[in-house]
């Protein structure tokens, strides 16, 4: 399964895309937390309101991350994924205002990842496998 183009017409490579955006999603998570320790270290001062509002904002996003990426790698999670996918846009935008490279690639990365789980995801809750292509495989 190519990372680009992901084979959506078994169940197997619905369900591959599918745990695709929950890696993604993972991925998203850890960079969140890091982001959220960093900004914490940085900020040094945890009664200031700003600190507050934007240690929230940060751990919000981590959990929801890490919630899409468990409700995708179960084949599910199209609302988590896609709230998912509108914050990775979101941050993909923030990254070309600041002309951020580095960000831009890896947010790109894991932007085509949870959409391409958003498909998987899609395929799957439709159902429309056909098991005798699945058994062709052994006769």
């Amino acid at each position: 399964m190519a990372f680009w183009k992901v084979d959506l017409t078994t169940e197997d490579g619905a369900l591959g895309a599918a745990q695709l955006g929950g890696y993604a999603c993972f991925v998203a998570a850890a960079l969140s937390a890091f982001g959220l320790l960093i900004v914490g270290w940085y900020l040094g001062t945890p009664g200031a309101p700003e600190a507050t509002m934007v240690l929230g904002v940060a751990a919000a996003e981590t959990v929801l991350f890490a919630v899409a990426g468990f409700r995708l790698r179960a084949g599910r999670g199209l609302a988590w994924g896609s709230v998912a996918a509108f914050l990775l846009v979101l941050e993909f935008l923030g990254k070309l205002a600041t002309l951020n490279i580095m960000g831009l690639v890896i947010n790109a990365v894991l932007t085509i990842g949870v959409i391409n789980g958003l498909r998987g995801a899609r395929a799957l809750r439709r159902n429309a496998f056909d098991g005798d292509e699945a058994a062709a495989i052994f006769e």
